[in-house]
């Protein structure tokens, strides 16, 4: 996965398909919420929903204003691309440490699961239920994680490999800058 999928799955994941949309619109100017609600012919509360989305990560700022006329507040919107490589570089720190924390923890534990799916335990719980399912009986079969363990660390690996060209791609912006 290359960088720009990466910043389109991020900004789906956390704004949803309407802010995917206005993140690609790529408008050069400020821009309101009913603006952009009448041009892509959507509720203005989803366009709302996706721009504050957008905002708590990072994506999207906003300048607020009184209008003289009916005394309501207008937020006048502002994507910030400049931002994509900090905010992409942040959400790439967060996932590897959650797998740091899974991998920490499938390496620390011995596992059994039940032959028929139902459950994965560790070897206390699995004693403490004498090698035998709770849910249908079944026997609890050592569970081998070496595969796990070595898909956690190919991730973990992906993911310094992400970092790594993230912080080169912008040391050859600030150097030709």
């Amino acid at each position: 996965m290359d960088r720009e999928d990466l910043i389109r799955e991020l900004i789906e994941r956390v704004a949803g398909e309407v802010g995917l949309i206005i993140y690609t619109l790529h408008p050069k100017r400020e821009f309101t919420d009913e603006e952009l609600s009448v041009e892509l012919g959507t509720e203005i509360n989803d366009v709302r929903r996706a721009l504050f989305y957008l905002y708590e990560v990072g994506l999207a700022d906003y300048r607020r204003r009184r209008d003289d006329e009916t005394g309501w507040m207008e937020y006048y919107w502002q994507i910030r691309y400049d931002r994509e490589d900090e905010i992409l570089k942040k959400e790439l720190l967060k996932t590897k440490k959650k797998l740091q924390e899974k991998l920490k923890t499938e390496e620390s534990n011995i596992y059994y699961l039940c032959v028929n799916g139902c459950i994965k335990v560790n070897y206390e719980e699995a004693m403490d239920l004498g090698f035998t399912c709770p849910r249908c009986g079944a026997p609890l079969e050592y569970f081998d994680t070496s595969s796990v363990l070595e898909k956690l660390r190919e991730e973990i690996k992906r993911i310094d490999e992400l970092i790594l060209s993230i912080d080169r791609t912008k040391g050859k912006t600030k150097k030709v800058a």
